[in-house]
């Protein structure tokens, strides 16, 4: 049995528990009565009893699904974007297309004179006159040179002091002779090493286009002025003789006619051709043919190119 202390304080407990109950009921329908429709739902929550709380777990969800929803709604919308910006650019290349393209303008016919010029442009530049200046070779070259060397080169002057340079020259003693010989001979050596090293800075096929244009421009143009320069390479094949320049040089190299003059060796050397027997004849012939022969294999070999002769008749 409860004793009359422990039943006052149980009837207490039960009475502030009622009042409190009844006052937060009376203020949530208040609340509920003069809220908006909107906000109906929410306070209604609070006003039922014994309804729990919206958990933090509920709540994540719902923000979970709010945030798919949009990303749903975005993911729908950017292949419009897409398809819009890809039809622009479809539309700008098509119309760059349609723009008609600038007229070209048409080269001017070249005159015979502009063609002649760009032709010995070209053939200058294929003639190679690069090789190294020459030197003096002879001891009167370095005469000159050393006399002349600090002094106006005017061409008048030099003419007018050649006889004067002559006189001199006879007159030097022996050693400075000598001395002018040596330094002859050195130059020479030098101008030959510098210039075989030239001539092997280019290949055979650029020797022989050199030579030819060379050729071409004394014959079309007169260029240079003075006898053509050719090149001296030894790694291109040289022409054969046929059999009349064998036989010349088969008398010349006999010795027979040393002490003769040249026109007279000739018409002597050019008689005896004639009154030679066909079977002497015919053996200079088969020489020839022969160098031929070999001189057409290195064409092909060093030139890489095929010699085309005429049929013999």
């Amino acid at each position: 049995m409860l004793s009359s202390i422990a039943r006052a304080a149980i009837k207490r407990v039960v009475s502030t528990t009622t009042t409190t109950t009844s006052l937060h009921r009376i203020a949530v329908s208040r609340i509920a009565v003069n809220a908006p429709k909107s906000n109906y739902a929410f306070v209604r929550s609070f006003a039922t009893p014994g309804r729990p709380k919206a958990s933090a777990k509920a709540s994540t969800k719902a923000s979970t699904k709010t945030s798919t929803a949009t990303k749903k709604r975005t993911a729908t919308k950017k292949p419009a974007r897409k398809q819009a910006k890809s039809t622009k650019s479809k539309t700008t290349k098509s119309k760059a297309a349609v723009k008609p393209k600038p007229a070209t303008r048409r080269r001017k016919p070249l005159t015979p004179e502009r063609q002649a010029i760009l032709e010995k442009r070209e053939l200058k530049k294929t003639a190679l006159f690069t090789e190294p200046k020459h030197l003096a070779i002879s001891p009167w070259t370095v005469f000159v040179q050393e006399q002349t060397k600090q002094k106006s080169q005017d061409p008048a002057g030099l003419r007018s002091g050649m006889t004067q340079l002559s006189q001199a020259f006879k007159a030097l003693p022996a050693s400075e002779f000598q001395r002018l010989t040596t330094a002859a001979e050195e130059n020479k050596l030098a101008y030959a090493a510098a210039y075989k090293a030239w001539v092997e800075t280019h290949t055979p096929i650029e020797i022989n286009k050199a030579i030819r244009a060379r050729v071409t421009l004394k014959r079309k143009y007169n260029f240079p002025v003075r006898s053509v320069k050719t090149i001296h390479d030894d790694r291109i094949p040289k022409r054969p003789l046929n059999s009349f320049s064998l036989f010349t040089k088969a008398r010349w190299a006999s010795g027979a006619y040393a002490h003769s003059t040249i026109p007279e060796s000739g018409k002597a050397i050019s008689q005896e051709w004639k009154n030679l027997p066909q079977t002497e004849r015919q053996a200079y012939g088969d020489l020839a043919k022969s160098n031929t022969e070999h001189y057409d294999k290195e064409v092909q070999s060093v030139l890489h190119r095929t010699v085309h002769r005429r049929p013999s008749t």
